[in-house]
């Protein structure tokens, strides 16, 4: 496959913005929107951006669409610095729209980057290292919709010594990972 790789440095991209935008920072998306700075499929590794150029990158709600995601983590490391911040948000597996949207082929925990980390029994899954900066599970939601649950839902004392036995108490997990070369 031939692509032009762009060569600047300092880049910070947001991969797979659709039509969020973050000041400073290239919409990279599948979709030709007016938003898309890129036109790129990220299930196609490599991306076209030069080795070590990325300081900054958001993954926001895109990674549970990815069937090629160890390809993709692994090439998100390729083109980011030493130190560069990853920001990924994804809907937490114990929520339920985490199963209800058809397109998503993956789910996440509390621990699912551990894979990516040195130390970790599975460590050698993937040469590409990052350090687990911050884990947040956070009560967001996505849709326009606001039933009487979910406003109660955010109100619930404990919810973090309740999240194992119930589901449904948090929509969203936060990962800030540092890559490590």
């Amino acid at each position: 496959m031939k692509y032009n790789i762009i060569r600047k440095n300092n880049l910070k991209l947001n991969l797979g913005g659709g039509k969020k935008r973050y000041k400073g920072f290239i919409n990279v998306d599948k979709q030709p929107l007016p938003e898309t700075d890129i036109t790129w499929d990220l299930e196609s590794t490599p991306m076209p951006f030069k080795e070590n150029s990325v300081s900054e990158a958001i993954c926001e709600h895109i990674f549970e669409h990815i069937t090629n995601f160890v390809s993709l983590m692994e090439d998100l490391h390729r083109i980011c610095k030493h130190g560069a911040l990853v920001r990924v948000m994804v809907p937490y597996f114990r929520y339920e729209g985490a199963f209800r949207d058809p397109t998503h082929v993956r789910f996440f925990s509390e621990h699912s980057f551990d894979y990516f980390c040195n130390g970790h029994t599975f460590d050698y899954y993937s040469k590409a290292k990052f350090k687990l900066k911050k884990v947040e599970l956070r009560t967001t939601f996505k849709t326009n919709s606001e039933n009487l649950y979910k406003k109660i839902i955010r109100f619930i004392p404990f919810r973090r010594i309740l999240n194992p036995f119930l589901w449904n108490m948090y929509t969203e997990i936060y990962f800030e990972l540092e890559v490590v070369k």
